[in-house]
């Protein structure tokens, strides 16, 4: 008789079995499925359909450029030319940009933001919404004061939209993101560093020059002198002679005010291109040893390199040279209005011609057939007139 079977066994088999067919069977439809898909027989992929839209034109970025130097020499001043034609010549080459404008500060130091009035310009410009991006050929250019350099971009960042300033030399822009500040605020404390120890080298030369007696004085606002193509001092026989008509009104007995209400009232044209003089101009004429030839030197100097302001030098050496150039007024004569200027400063004169009112100014013909005579005013009525004169006979007696 075969042996029993072992049902529970069997069973056990048999579930076993079946288990692993089935994981096989279901393991192969998806081997199949897998295989059917990379025939492309199974889901079928469909791309987006392609819009065919016009693109918007993008709009051109508003593109400036700020151009800059120190001072009006002729080495700047080619420096100054080709700045404008680079940056014009790049703005312009660029398609995706329009040019709004170069400002431009020439002669002008960036020590400070108060004169640089293509700066201001061009930052009232940015404000207004007019500029997107700011070209300039470095830092030193945009600024050598390290509080201005940062309080412009600054400015400039907190803008909607923000405007960027791009540094062609250091090769940075200034976006605001805070990427290049730590770069960007190193560099400009190293611009004004550097406009610090050029300051201190040409004040260390000018001191030595007028040691050695050679400095060359300005003349800019110096009336009778000027200087030519190679620097040398010459006078200017027109404004001397203004120069001489003040010096001998002074010897004559006028006061700086008097003389000052003289040649406001005949239009001639002060030492800073004013109509009206003032006692103050005509005192410091009067007082200025260059015109007797001799010049005292140093006497302000500039105290801050940042501010460029001269203050009344009371701290360093002055320099003394006589005959340092040619005069325009004999110095016996200069000594005399030093003398005579002291005198009226510490008491009251007599009734001289100094002390007639404005009203009362008149002129002295100073030479051809009228020489000596003095010019009434054709308004003056009879009683002034002879006011007049009777002040003329006592100053006149008051000389003999």
């Amino acid at each position: 008789m075969a042996k029993p079977l072992d049902p529970k066994k069997i069973e056990a088999a048999r579930q076993t079995t079946s288990r692993a067919e089935r994981r096989e069977q279901k393991r192969k439809q998806m081997q199949d499925e897998i295989a059917a898909n990379q025939r492309s027989n199974g889901v079928i992929i469909i791309p987006p359909q392609k819009r065919h839209e016009i693109p918007a034109e993008r709009p051109k970025l508003r593109v400036a450029a700020y151009c800059r130097v120190s001072t009006q020499e002729e080495q700047q001043v080619g420096s100054f030319d080709m700045q404008i034609h680079h940056f014009t010549k790049r703005i312009e080459g660029n398609p995706n940009w329009e040019l709004v404008e170069i400002y431009q500060d020439e002669g002008i130091s960036a020590t400070t933001v108060e004169k640089r009035l293509g700066f201001q310009k061009m930052i009232a410009d940015a404000v207004d919404g007019k500029i997107d991006l700011i070209l300039t050929k470095s830092i030193s250019r945009f600024g050598r004061n390290i509080v201005d350099i940062l309080n412009n971009l600054r400015t400039l960042s907190a803008l909607n939209p923000p405007v960027s300033v791009e540094f062609e030399t250091e090769g940075i822009t200034y976006t605001g993101d805070g990427k290049n500040n730590l770069l960007i605020s190193l560099l400009a404390a190293l611009a004004e560093m550097e406009s610090q120890q050029k300051s201190e080298a040409i004040k260390a030369g000018i001191r030595w020059r007028m040691a050695e007696g050679i400095y060359k004085f300005s003349v800019q606002n110096t009336l009778g002198f000027y200087r030519d193509h190679f620097g040398r001092l010459v006078i200017e026989p027109t404004e001397a002679r203004i120069v001489e008509y003040i010096y001998e009104s002074c010897l004559e007995g006028a006061t700086p005010a008097e003389i000052a209400a003289a040649l406001t009232e005949q239009g001639i044209k002060s030492p800073m291109g004013n109509d009206l003089w003032s006692a103050g101009t005509v005192r410091s004429i009067l007082r200025n040893e260059k015109y007797c030839g001799d010049a005292l030197m140093q006497k302000t100097y500039t105290k801050d390199f940042r501010t460029h302001k001269s203050v009344k030098n009371t701290d360093l050496n002055m320099y003394f040279k006589e005959n340092h150039h040619t005069a325009i007024v004999k110095k016996e004569d200069w000594l005399k209005v030093q003398k005579l200027l002291s005198e009226r400063h510490g008491a009251p004169q007599k009734a001289t011609l100094r002390l007639l009112s404005n009203h009362f100014i008149a002129h002295r013909v100073k030479d051809g057939l009228f020489k000596g005579y003095l010019i009434m005013d054709s308004r003056w009525s009879p009683v002034e007139r002879r006011e007049f004169i009777k002040i003329v006979d006592e100053a006149e007696n008051a000389k003999k």
